[in-house]
């Protein structure tokens, strides 16, 4: 009933919406009213409604515009906006919105969410979408799409969680990686920029309580395995490229061992040998006896993605990682003959 809902309160905007006409079953294009599309060129016409999950849904390929058809409607016709909400609310479905808000539980004063983020994920996003655009030319594993998501306005998503947050700016759209616990509860997530920004990354904890470590919802550890190991990264984008990974989002990558036994893992830290932070997080971790990559001479790129970009497949770098894995004396040497690249 909801598409039903929805197509019949389309068709009664449309007349508001200039150029507008059906490409196929429940996808429709029009100018966008929100941007204008193009004031020198009238035949542009980059608005879309399109059907997800029973629902309609509103994207502008020119401004980048995303948003629900209730939140479309609002900015359109608020007075018809409100008859549809009356409508979907006498049909039994949220009259505000059309999609499903995540549930949560109030643990000590602390929210802990048990499903997926109300955002749209990357893989929902049509073809072409900046957001999408920028997945896709970072080579990241289709197969992630689904788990990573998109905040029109991440200042806007934070603020709706109810959660404060100092130096967030209005109108910032990121892309949103979310960080879950064992439990697959969210405890925290990360907003990487898709412009120009001072603040490439802004990480947002939920549970202050938790240390942070990106993909503990999927990574196996298997004690008795002893090929069986955790890789750690520092970025969440590099860790999706290895088997059985996670990333701390910062260079502390001896934080993961708060929650997995150090003996499992191997830390890789960035490339990058002229970084006082970087190389002092290393010296302790061989001297606290952790697994260390340190990345041979032939090796310029930065990271893992950096990698990618380059040309190496994942399973080259995994091999890369397995031949360069030091530990104790040995570390300290390959440690050195690094620094001095």
């Amino acid at each position: 009933m909801s598409v039903f809902i929805d197509r019949t309160f389309l068709l009664r905007v449309s007349p508001k919406l200039q150029k507008f006409t059906q490409k196929k079953s429940d996808l429709y294009n029009f100018r966008c009213p929100l941007c204008g599309d193009s004031s020198k060129n009238k035949t542009k016409a980059r608005g879309y409604i399109y059907e997800k999950k029973n629902n309609y849904f509103f994207m502008c390929h020119n401004c980048g515009a995303s948003m629900s058809f209730y939140n479309f409607l609002d900015k359109v016709d608020p007075h018809l906006l409100k008859e549809y909400a009356l409508e979907r609310y006498k049909n039994g479905e949220d009259g505000k919105a059309n999609y499903t808000k995540p549930t949560f539980e109030i643990a000590k004063g602390t929210p802990t969410f048990k499903s997926k983020l109300s955002l749209p994920s990357i893989q929902s996003l049509p073809d072409g979408h900046f957001a999408k655009e920028y997945v896709q030319n970072r080579k990241i594993p289709e197969a992630h799409f689904s788990s990573l998501y998109f905040a029109e306005d991440f200042k806007k998503f934070v603020e709706s969680l109810g959660i404060e947050k100092d130096g967030l700016k209005e109108d910032d759209p990121r892309l949103v990686i979310p960080f879950y616990d064992e439990e697959k509860n969210l405890v925290a997530f990360q907003g990487r920029a898709l412009g120009e920004s001072k603040l490439r990354y802004i990480t947002v904890k939920i549970d202050k309580d938790n240390h942070k470590v990106f993909g503990m919802d999927r990574v196996s550890v298997d004690m008795d395995d002893d090929n069986k190991m955790v890789y750690v990264t520092e970025g969440p984008i590099d860790s999706l490229f290895l088997d059985n990974a996670i990333a701390t989002a910062d260079a502390n990558l001896r934080t993961a061992a708060k929650h997995i036994d150090k003996s499992k893992l191997v830390l890789i830290y960035d490339n990058e040998p002229r970084n006082k932070d970087i190389c002092r997080q290393m010296e302790q971790a061989i001297e606290e006896h952790f697994n260390i990559v340190i990345w041979p001479e032939m090796i310029q790129e930065k990271d893992i993605n950096e990698m990618i970009l380059s040309g190496f497949s994942p399973d080259e770098i995994q091999d890369i990682i397995s031949k360069n894995t030091y530990q104790n004396l040995r570390a300290k040497i390959e440690f050195v003959n690094w620094k001095k690249v």
